[in-house]
């Protein structure tokens, strides 16, 4: 008897789950607008970029840190200790100033002089969103010549993300960066990729705790 009562219990459950309003939206949407990606998702994002760069050649787009420039925490500082060598690429040029008094090496503010150097990783860490023109920058970016490329940025669909809008009456309040110019997912990052640089994809990262995207390519 007990059993057969789980049993229908089970057999409701199952009916209940399968009804439309209980579903995810995107279940009962037309297959075009529904976009799949896999991803793998990573805790710390300096173990990960430092696992990569290890003993490796970097260019470090963005390496300034502008405006906030800690030497304590200045990714391009911690990532120089694991490198082989590390350049820097940026348009702050009072910042790549001051970066050279920590860290040794050649520093880049236009896509042109980097014609002649090669690189075993392009390092491009939440930059992107700060871009004047996203088309022009992963043009110039195609031209980087470097056997692995890796593309981050903050990814506005993370749980903690979402907790930083806010709509009130005739009011729209956001948490973030005063020189964001874009928000980005796990597929308009991909997408952008795609259509300015030509390149597919390899795989796609979700970054301390799926607050940032991550493109391998």
């Amino acid at each position: 008897m007990i059993k057969y009562q789980l049993y229908k219990l089970k057999v409701r459950t199952v009916r209940f789950l399968k009804r439309p309003w209980f579903q995810p939206f995107y279940k009962s949407s037309n297959p075009y607008w529904v976009q799949k990606m896999t991803y793998i998702p990573i805790d710390n994002r300096l173990e990960f970029f430092t696992d990569l760069c290890k003993n490796k050649t970097v260019i470090h787009f963005g390496c300034t840190d502008w405006p906030v420039f800690n030497p304590d925490n200045n990714l391009h500082i911690q990532l120089s200790k694991h490198t082989k060598a590390i350049d820097g690429f940026d348009i702050d040029l009072d910042g790549l100033n001051n970066l050279k008094k920590y860290v040794s090496g050649n520093y880049f503010s236009d896509f042109s002089q980097l014609k002649d150097k090669s690189y075993d990783v392009c390092l491009v860490p939440e930059t992107i969103e700060h871009v004047d023109n996203v088309r022009l920058f992963l043009e110039g970016l195609s031209k980087v010549r470097a056997e692995k490329f890796l593309i981050t940025a903050p990814n506005a669909f993370s749980n903690e993300q979402k907790q930083r809008f806010y709509k009130r009456k005739n009011q729209f309040v956001e948490l973030i960066h005063p020189d964001h110019n874009y928000w980005f997912s796990p597929y308009t990052l991909k997408n952008c990729i795609k259509k300015y640089m030509e390149k597919d994809v390899k795989q796609i990262y979700l970054l301390q705790k799926g607050n940032m995207v991550c493109c391998e390519f």
